[in-house]
């Protein structure tokens, strides 16, 4: 059922004395409190979108040149600009439905009820592609299911939740699937996995991921990834929640090993950040995931993160030239009193913490690791050429 609206159309300038009761009860937001301008001109107008479930209002700020335009214009724009936004419409200008999905917030207008939109808090009965705004003035486009009927008689709504500002969308940097060097796997379907490492600086490493199946988990990709190239490496333990966790990170070549900084690591696939675990999350032919340290991220909302840094394709893994500096292994693991650390070249073993403290370090290979508290600790083994990190867990 396609839904209908009505449209509230006001003559006055936004932010100007109005005699209509209407319109001093719809929520609106100070234009300086916005944080997301799209367009070019001297003339500004604000565009609002209400979604009931959950009871949401979102704000853009919209710049443009001509005296006038219509509120399609601005929302097409918006929509070119902004991946999380989207609409549907007839031909004939109904409103079907609005979308926004950050990654944390997915939304959508309820099913099968009036769609209706302000312009300052008055109606019109024009539809969205003929009605115009001016500089200064306001949209505000929601469902009756979350708004408040100020006239039966003409089907009037207006929206009282608090409108919040959209973050900018800081533009992630992605890489062309042709300009990947090192592809791994065999099949028709292909992915790009990508990690934005921290420390010791900001540098993002491109993988290609060729597959037969419709889809795979992410987990399966990384291991059929480090199981071919031994530069890279990660490590997971289980969740409280459910699925597992990401740990550990690392790419080590001759020259330096790069990790993420800390624990706070999280991914995005096709620029959304995904909130499944990542043995849930599954991508298929086309995607482009990439792993990242918030440290190192631009917050685009609360805990949504893009990554900026120039993506770069790996190299080809030479398993000749290369394998010294990605051999290292500790055991037994879990150890309770005495690990054994088999790498190359040891001129120093350290101990970490999980908060990234040193709490032990020796240049022995055979270390008494009882003094530790039971938890997960990182062991990283220096030689003069590298320096190599593995996770360990002591009990």
């Amino acid at each position: 059922m396609v839904k209908k609206f009505t449209v509230l159309f006001l003559m006055g300038i936004f932010g100007l004395f109005t005699t209509n009761l209407f319109a001093q009860q719809d929520a609106t937001i100070d234009p300086a409190n916005i944080k997301f301008w799209i367009g070019e001109g001297e003339n500004e107008a604000v565009f609002i979108a209400n979604w009931a479930e959950p009871d949401t209002a979102l704000a853009w700020g919209y710049r443009f040149a001509p005296e006038t335009v219509t509120i399609k214009t601005i929302m097409d724009d918006i929509a070119a600009v902004d991946y999380r936004f989207s609409y549907e419409a007839t031909e004939a200008g109904w409103l079907v439905d609005m979308h926004f999905n950050d990654g944390v917030l997915d939304l959508s207008l309820t099913e099968q009820m009036w769609v209706a939109f302000l312009i300052n808090g008055n109606s019109s009965w024009e539809t969205f592609d003929v009605a115009t705004v001016a500089d200064g003035e306001y949209v505000k486009m929601g469902d009756t299911y979350c708004g408040t009927l100020v006239d039966p008689v003409n089907y009037v709504y207006v929206w009282e939740k608090e409108v919040a500002p959209v973050y900018a969308i800081a533009e992630e940097a992605m890489i062309d699937f042709d300009d990947v060097v090192y592809w791994i796997g065999e099949g028709e379907n292909e992915a790009v996995f990508a990690v934005n490492f921290a420390d010791p600086e900001d540098v993002c490493f491109a993988w290609g991921y060729k597959f037969d199946a419709e889809s795979v988990t992410i987990k399966e990709m990384m291991e059929a990834i480090a199981e071919v190239d031994l530069r890279f490496a990660f490590a997971d333990e289980p969740s409280s929640w459910g699925g597992y966790m990401l740990t550990d990170l690392t790419f080590n070549n001759k020259e330096v090993q790069y990790e993420l900084y800390g624990y706070n690591a999280m991914y995005n696939v096709n620029g959304i950040q995904s909130w499944f675990t990542f043995d849930e999350q599954t991508v298929v032919d086309g995607d482009f995931v990439k792993w990242g340290d918030y440290t190192i991220g631009t917050e685009i909302a609360p805990w949504v993160y893009v990554w900026e840094t120039p993506v770069e394709p790996v190299s080809i893994y030479d398993d000749v030239n290369e394998v010294e500096a990605s051999m290292l292994s500790v055991y037994p693991n879990p150890a309770t009193e005495v690990l054994y650390v088999n790498s190359e070249n040891i001129q120093r073993v350290e101990i970490y913490d999980a908060m990234g403290r040193m709490v032990l370090t020796t240049v022995e290979s055979v270390v008494d690791v009882r003094s530790l508290e039971s938890g997960v600790y990182f062991v990283t083994v220096r030689s003069e050429s590298a320096a190599k990190t593995t996770k360990l867990i002591v009990k």
